[in-house]
């Protein structure tokens, strides 16, 4: 690469002269650095991660630990704060007692709006039923043979947990509560005013919950409804959701005020196949209708629809909420990432084509955060 930079160089200074060469040099390197270079790189296996409205990262990098036989994950939790000063707030280890042997996996990792708290969704996991460290009493129940001594074993699943955090690490506690997470609990949040968290349960569908840590206040929203999807809009107090409201069975599109418990009918949903999101202004609410097929509803205006057929993935929205961003296949697999013009039908890739795991746009609609597959090393880019 170097090799041809400079042979244009000669070429284009033998034809248009040193300033001119300059100049389109600079031009060069600006786009370059726009284009190609990395605001920060989080040279870690970044498995989860969220952006604050400050732009500061909070991720989970996975640990594997050994006792005795038995093989625990164990996730370190870090914050990076642009243009890359990484402070690690929770330490894995130090995260659980060591007795009785059990570990943790991040799922989801969500900042409060205001970027002081994080809500942490979690799967606990546990020694299998007759463990035991000492490898005597393992062999004097049965449970083990010389043969074995060497042979890993996994844990078993713990059930699903949420935590909560300050922005430094320091566990926030529900008042009066008899465990130390919120068992059972997915896909945490934290509402505006900081002090309110939310969050599903017992789904598919999925039951609503608030709890305000400080007096241990929990009650379940909407009582008697439960969602097939549910997308936080947090900074607003409120949620989009999917459901089966009404007595035809029609699937229904709701706005939820998770304050005050009002719900507003927006639109009939004729099929929902995944990946509700929601607009930075709120204004849009987008899905997939089916395998291919993106709708956007404007909340405001209903009958106001988009309708695009881009192929199944999971999608972000741009600034203006002219673009959506769109990672094509299953969540789980690698892809690359293109810009969709919602009213050109424009179709761009990002990056060069160039295939990545995961993705987030920052709340600002300035930058993009993306993850390598393989070890999931995080690059924050400029958006053009």
């Amino acid at each position: 690469m170097t090799r041809i930079f400079r042979g244009a160089q000669k070429r284009l200074t033998s034809l248009l002269g040193l300033p001119a060469v300059l100049g389109a040099l600079l031009f060069y390197a600006a786009r370059l650095s726009a284009q190609d270079t990395p605001k920060f790189v989080i040279n870690d296996d970044c498995q989860v991660f969220d952006i604050a409205s400050d732009n500061s990262i909070v991720y989970a990098v996975p640990h594997l630990k050994r006792i005795r036989r038995l093989v625990l994950e164990r996730d370190d939790i870090s914050v990076a704060v642009p243009p890359g000063k990484i402070r690690r707030i929770v330490d894995a280890d130090r995260f659980l007692d060591p007795t009785p042997p059990s570990g943790f996996v991040v799922n989801s990792l969500s900042w409060s709006p205001d970027g002081r708290r994080i809500a942490v969704s979690m799967t606990l996991q546990q020694a299998p039923a007759g463990f035991t460290m000492d490898k005597k009493e393992a062999k004097k129940r049965g449970n083990m043979d010389d043969n074995e001594e060497n042979t890993p074993i996994m844990p078993r699943g713990g059930g699903k947990a949420i935590a909560l955090l300050e922005d430094d690490g320091r566990e926030i506690k529900v008042a009066n509560s008899k465990t130390r997470f919120i068992e059972g609990g997915v896909d945490a949040a934290w509402l505006a005013d900081g002090k309110t968290a939310v969050y599903l349960t017992g789904g598919p569908p999925w039951a609503i919950s608030r709890v305000q840590p400080e007096d241990g206040k929990t009650s379940v929203l909407f009582e008697g409804h439960k969602f097939d999807a549910v997308v936080w809009d947090a900074k607003r107090n409120q949620a989009f959701a999917i459901g089966d409201l009404s007595l035809r069975g029609q699937q229904t599109l709701v706005k939820l005020d998770l304050l005050h418990e009002f719900v507003t009918e927006i639109a009939n949903v004729k099929n929902y196949q995944g990946s509700l999101t929601v607009s930075p202004s709120g204004d849009r609410v987008g899905f997939f209708e089916d395998g291919d097929t993106v709708k956007v509803i404007n909340v405001s205006h209903p009958d106001q629809t988009l309708e695009m057929r881009v192929g199944y993935g999971r999608f972000g929205w741009g600034r203006e909420e002219q673009h959506i961003l769109l990672k094509r296949g299953p969540e789980e697999r690698s892809n690359i990432l293109l810009w969709i013009g919602l009213h050109d039908g424009t179709f761009k890739s990002v990056l060069h084509g160039l295939v990545f795991h995961d993705f987030e746009i920052a709340p600002d609609g300035e930058t993009l955060a993306v993850t390598d597959p393989g070890r999931r090393i995080l690059k924050v880019y400029p958006l053009e």
